[in-house]
């Protein structure tokens, strides 16, 4: 007798279809994951994925290889064992910006496990993995970067000194009249003078007249030492006002008759954050391209100051400036103009039109490149046989300017310490011991720098102050310097120079020396450093905590009391 069995359903497909649908679901994510892999581990970059608390979950080939660690190794630190040691305080900070942005992205710096530190821009994003949140961190190495900013920053500085040294060059004609001018000057009223005295006459009018030329040649010279100087100085709020203004004293002499000078508005003392030395460059070249292009037939050189405010409409037209109150410079010239052609070339390094042996087309390359480092901007307009104006913007700063002090009355600059003045000239030892003697201070005064150490050796308390020479034969002003505080701590000492890249006066106040002068030394500047020193020597004195009490001795074993 037959079983009947069930009917079996009709075979549709459906079971197979389900199964070939799991295989290729199955496919589709290996594929997906090698996909991935192959991304992850074949980036350039180094990758790293980790959690907010900075424990690494994954990273990928190169962020081994960057960090000479194996992968196990690389899952079992933290971003703090991994990043440099001074930037490790600032990921806390970065991480709480992340988590409110989303992305961010920042400059840093990774530290091998041999300690070699690789500098890196890190892309940091917010993201998910393993269904909790996550960091996905993208490393790049800028290690040549940097190194090719810092070519680039030396070139720039080289390129700036190499043109300094060309408008130097040009001037030197000019400069080496007005220089001549100062000596005649001082050279005829000495013999005046000397008239003056034999014939009963008052010297007083024709001294003043000599002090006043020797002024002209100290500002002469500093400005010439100043502008020649390599390096750059730190950026401080000056008055461009003033480095115009000096600026047009010095080339005058070097312009010939038929170029007129005039200045508009140059009283307008407007604060500007600059290198004041990078400021007198600019208006070097610009006056002596404005030179080149009026020599031949003279002409009209206008330098004008005013106040401008850039609306965001103007700085958007201007590249990208911040709108606000700008300082405006124009340096105009009646000259030849530039042609058509050349105007999108003329900040170019190494363009010019000038006749071969005139120029190396430097100078107003410098200048673009300094008005732009220092947030500004500049513009050309020149139409040929008319002439040429450019236009220069500077971020003005708001604010007072500082009043300058009245000069200190004789009286204050007075005083009766001893002081032991060094210089190797012997004219000059005894110029500064008649200078001080006369506002009352006891000086003793040597021409011979070994001398001088061992006077002071044999009596380290006879003396309240020193004042040296710095460049001296056999032992320097700073060699001297530290031979005296070695013997006596708290010597206070002056140190003036003729000129020397050495003289900083942040070198030297780390040797202890309290101030630093440049020669020719005046009566008041020397008077003014030394009580200055002396006053603030005394203050700190004053000030410091006087040593406590000494303990009692504590009561022996068998005291009895």
């Amino acid at each position: 007798m037959k079983k009947n069995h069930p009917p079996k359903p009709p075979d549709d497909g459906s079971s197979f279809r389900s199964l070939s649908f799991d295989v290729c679901t199955v496919k589709a994510l290996m594929a997906s994951t090698n996909r991935y892999k192959t991304l992850f581990e074949s980036a350039g970059d180094a990758i790293f994925v980790m959690d907010f608390q900075g424990q690494i979950i994954d990273g990928n080939r190169v962020a081994t290889e960057m960090l000479q660690m194996s992968r196990s190794e690389l899952l079992s630190v933290t971003t703090t064992d991994i990043l440099a040691p001074e930037h490790v305080p600032f990921w806390p900070e970065r991480m709480n910006e992340l988590r409110r942005v989303g992305h961010i992205i920042f400059e840093t710096a990774l530290r091998s496990r041999h300690e070699a530190v690789v500098p890196v821009e890190a892309s940091c994003r917010a993201v998910e993995y393993d269904n909790r949140p996550a960091i996905l961190a993208i490393a790049r190495d800028i290690s040549e970067r940097i190194q090719s900013e810092k070519e680039k920053t030396k070139l720039r500085a080289q390129l700036r000194q190499a043109q300094k040294m060309e408008a130097i060059g040009t001037l030197a004609g000019g400069i080496a009249h007005d220089f001549n001018n100062i000596l005649q000057s001082i050279m005829g009223y000495a013999e005046i003078a000397s008239l003056q005295v034999t014939r009963g006459k008052s010297p007083l009018e024709s001294l003043d007249n000599i002090l006043t030329a020797s002024s002209r040649a100290k500002s002469l010279i500093n400005q010439i030492l100043s502008f020649s100087r390599q390096g750059e100085q730190e950026r401080n709020p000056v008055q461009v006002n003033l480095i115009v203004k000096e600026v047009l004293k010095l080339i005058r002499a070097s312009l010939p008759s038929t170029i007129e000078i005039r200045g508009r508005n140059l009283s307008y003392a407007a604060l500007v954050e600059a290198d004041p030395i990078q400021i007198h460059q600019v208006m070097m070249n610009l006056c002596t391209n404005a030179h080149h292009a009026m020599r031949a037939h003279g002409g009209i050189l206008e330098v004008g100051l005013e106040c401008v405010e850039v609306s965001h409409a103007d700085a958007r037209r201007f590249g990208g400036l911040t709108p606000g109150r700008y300082l405006q410079l124009a340096v105009a010239d009646t000259g030849h103009g530039i042609p058509a052609e050349n105007m999108e070339r003329i900040f170019d390094p190494y363009f010019t039109s000038k006749e071969k042996g005139e120029g190396t087309g430097l100078g107003l390359a410098v200048v673009h490149g300094i008005v732009i480092s220092h947030g500004g901007h500049i513009s050309v307009t020149s139409e040929v046989d008319r002439g040429t104006t450019f236009t220069i913007l500077f971020p003005e700063l708001l604010g007072a300017l500082s009043q300058n002090e009245a000069p200190a009355p004789e009286a204050a600059l007075a005083g009766d310490e001893r002081v032991l003045f060094v210089d190797d000239e012997p004219a000059l030892a005894e110029i500064g011991r008649e200078m001080l003697s006369s506002l009352g201070y006891q000086v003793e005064a040597c021409s011979n720098s070994i001398e001088a150490l061992e006077l002071f050796r044999a009596f380290p308390d006879r003396f309240d102050l020193v004042v040296t020479d710095f460049t001296m034969p056999r032992l320097t002003g700073d060699a001297l310097a530290h031979e005296l505080i070695a013997i006596r701590s708290d010597i206070p000492i002056i140190l003036f120079t003729g000129y020397s890249d050495q003289v900083t006066r942040e070198r030297f106040a780390k040797l202890g020396i309290k101030d630093c002068l440049m020669k020719p030394l005046s009566r008041r500047d020397l008077a003014q450093s030394i009580r200055r020193v002396l006053d603030g020597a005394r203050l700190s004195a004053s000030q410091s905590p006087r040593p406590a009490p000494p303990l009692p001795e504590a009561p022996s074993q068998d005291s009895h009391g």
